[in-house]
């Protein structure tokens, strides 16, 4: 799982398709309505941050990689305090 940034839905979709979780699954985990999770998959709109770390979270990918594509230090720190 290399290379995933914070609002990649292509990586997004290929991890939900390995890991076998429905657009449904992934509503529940994250406390949203499913139409708002499809959406996001989709393209047509996209997480605020702080649920696009709780989706990576519920895909399992590492809070690293989330952040990799994010330059500014301080907003990494305070991200990570945020969790």
């Amino acid at each position: 799982m290399k290379d995933v940034n914070l609002f990649d839905r292509v990586s997004w979709k290929a991890v939900k398709e390995a890991k076998g979780l429905t657009y449904q699954q992934i509503a529940d985990e994250l406390g949203l309505f499913r139409g708002s999770v499809e959406k996001w998959f989709t393209g047509e709109k996209r997480p605020s941050i702080l649920n696009a770390i709780a989706l990576a979270r519920v895909l399992g990918i590492p809070l690293e990689k989330v952040l990799a594509d994010i330059d500014d230090l301080d907003v990494r720190a305070l991200l990570r305090l945020s969790l």
